[in-house]
């Protein structure tokens, strides 16, 4: 297996290092590191060239990060290609551990991790996903897997290029979900994806205006779903898709009225109800009616959720 690592990177002067670094140390080497500038104003390509010809950097005009990692793409000369952001990073094991998994499982073409999420203010990283799954396995249906926490992070992902020819590249200039769109689409055409329940990577929350953190209007969050309303009725797959459509408003409207966005989160909930439970609806009526309890409220269901399916780790 040759793996292309591809890193998109934009203004990320100041923690790119750190992303190379987390892939220069994997115990399976990747085959090549390609960072794609996507026309930082900073000092990004110095920090890149500083590695010398353990890195091939490719710089363009800022066309966004769907645009970069297409870039990378093209210019990868590995046949799996795996995605890592310039501002998190990798645990030494995460190529190896799914290097194995691909030649146990050979017709697969795609595969993903846990993470951790890591933030300045936290004492500890924070686990994504249930606990439920203790060993590496096959998900017959990412759709399914989505709608029980599952939830694909691009910097965990390992595909195969000859998916790309077949679903298409990142879909330049969404402002948001480019990643969702895009494994979206992927499980159209297919749906089994591996996983792999180790945390291999980790996610940090403190680069609020990177590329790929950013675009959180209400109205992206329409566009997104009404897209893949129509492409998932063009694969038959819109019986399967609708609850994940679920799922994206609970979070999205929880995180607006945790944000004090209480018109958008509105707009969504009067939009889409027919896809929101009765409980849902009452719960969020409920943290309407008393605004200044509601954030409680949502700490509270948090902490609760992270106690009860989530590890700690130092």
């Amino acid at each position: 297996m040759k793996i292309s690592v591809v890193i998109p990177a934009y203004n990320a002067e100041r923690c790119i290092a750190r992303a190379i670094r987390s892939v220069l140390a994997q115990t399976r080497p990747a085959k090549e590191i390609v960072v794609v500038d996507d026309g930082s104003t900073d000092g990004t390509a110095e920090a890149v060239r500083a590695f010398g010809d353990a890195v091939r950097l490719i710089q363009q005009p800022n066309a966004g990060a769907s645009v970069a990692r297409n870039t990378g793409i093209e210019a990868a000369i590995g046949d799996w290609i795996a995605f890592l952001d310039a501002d998190d990073e990798w645990l030494p094991q995460k190529l190896q551990l799914q290097a194995v998994f691909h030649q146990q499982y050979s017709n697969l073409k795609w595969s993903y991790t846990r993470l951790e999420r890591a933030h300045p203010q936290w004492k500890t990283h924070r686990l994504s996903h249930p606990d439920s799954v203790a060993e590496s396995r096959v998900f017959e249906d990412y759709l399914d897997a989505y709608c029980k926490g599952f939830y694909i992070s691009t910097i965990t992902v390992m595909v195969h290029r000859s998916v790309f020819d077949i679903i298409g590249m990142f879909e330049p200039g969404m402002k948001r979900a480019q990643d969702s769109d895009m494994w979206f689409r992927t499980a159209y055409r297919f749906p089994q994806v591996g996983y792999i329940p180790q945390s291999l990577a980790v996610y940090h929350l403190d680069t609020p205006n990177s590329s790929t953190k950013i675009n959180d209007r209400v109205d992206f969050m329409v566009d997104h779903i009404e897209r893949h309303r129509k492409l998932s009725q063009t694969f038959n797959r819109d019986k399967a898709f609708a609850p994940c459509i679920t799922m994206m408003l609970q979070v999205w409207i929880r995180q607006l009225l945790k944000q004090k966005r209480r018109h958008d989160a509105l707009v969504l909930l009067k939009r889409y109800a027919s896809f929101l439970s009765g409980r849902f609806r009452r719960e969020i009526a409920f943290r309407l009616s008393v605004p200044w309890l509601g954030p409680r409220i949502a700490d509270a269901v948090e902490e609760l959720k992270i106690r009860r399916r989530n590890q700690w780790s130092s």
